[in-house]
Parts: C-alpha cells; structure tokens; sequence
C-alpha cells in the first residue's frame, strides 16, 4: 500500500466519522434543554433600543441567567378571566441564550413554590416609578399547563431595579417570594 493510499483512506474514514458524529448530535433531543421555568426577574428597555436581561429559576432548582440586545421580546400573554398565560413556545424562545449560573436548595425551592398560587391572589397596583427611560424591572412566577403547552404567569411585583413604573402585588406571599428572590440573587 502506497503512502498516497494510507492518506486517502485516513482522510475518508475521519470525514466518515464526523458525519456521523454530526448526523448523531442532529437527532439528539437530549442535546436542547427545555427549561420549566418557575421563577423568573427580569428587567427589559426599548428607549434606545431594546434590552432584556434577566435569571430564572427552573423546576429542578437550577438558575439560569439570559438576555437579549436588538432583537425584541414584545410578547403579550392571553387572558382568561383574571388569569394570564404565555405559550410555552413563547417562554422558550425568551429563554433560548440562558446560560447555567447557579442552584437553589431543593428544599428552599419547594418551600417557595408553594406559595405561588397565594400571591396569584394579590391585587397588582401600578404607580410612577420616578424614572423616565428606564424601562422595566419585575418578577414573575410561572404555573406549568403541560396540557395546554402554556404557563400561567403571576406577576410578584417590581424587584430593586429602576423602573419607569413600579408595581405591588398585595399578597404577603408575593412580597415573601420577592424577598427570597432577592436572597438567593435572582431578584434586585
């Protein structure tokens, strides 16, 4: 066998291998995570262009930081009654850049979780947050309906971040939750 031809057939079977490698990662659903998010502080502008940059909290208690600059989220939830819900898809693609950062006990996690449906019962109040420009900066809490591939959304209030407008869940579950947000590094 000619030097030539042990080239050849090392090339062949290394591109072979990568195409396969690459045809295998291709098919992998396991290789995209989909996030449950639960918690979730964000702050979002469109003054001089749009921002939004935010962390979340998934079901299995990971924290993840995302954002975007340029391309919006404008995204408006569909009312039923008094409640508000986001298509799972619409969450995902909010989500799609989050990056890893952190864990929350699962103990913690459990103990907050519980509270969500108690502070979707508060009353929201909307007030002037003495900032012009700003944008916005809040924290939600989201319920999963797998069924109905969408997730309720509890607004828990305005975290510490400047906002044009500020607004107050009255639920004292809500005010807890903002304050262990707060604790755990996901909230301002």
């Amino acid at each position: 066998m000619t030097i030539a031809r042990i080239i050849a057939l090392a090339l062949a079977a290394a591109f072979a291998a990568a195409a396969s490698a690459q045809a295998a990662d291709a098919e992998s659903p396991a290789a995209t995570h989909t996030l449950v998010p639960v918690f979730d502080c964000f702050a979002m502008n469109s003054a001089w262009g749009f921002t939004l940059s935010g962390k979340l909290i998934d079901a299995g208690g990971s924290v993840f930081s995302y954002g975007r600059r340029g391309k919006a989220w404008l995204v408006v939830p569909v009312a039923e009654g008094s409640a508000k819900y986001y298509p799972e898809a619409d969450l995902q693609d909010k989500f799609s850049d989050a990056r890893r950062t952190g864990q929350i006990d699962a103990a913690a996690l459990a103990g907050n979780t519980a509270l969500i449906d108690a502070a979707g019962a508060g009353k929201l109040a909307i007030a002037d947050g003495g900032a012009r420009d700003a944008g916005s900066s809040s924290c939600h809490a989201y319920v999963r309906d797998a069924a109905g591939k969408r997730y309720r959304d509890i607004e828990l209030g305005s975290d510490g971040g400047v906002s044009d407008v500020r607004t107050t869940n009255d639920a004292p579950e809500a005010q807890q939750l903002l304050k262990w947000l707060r604790s755990v590094g996901v909230a301002k």
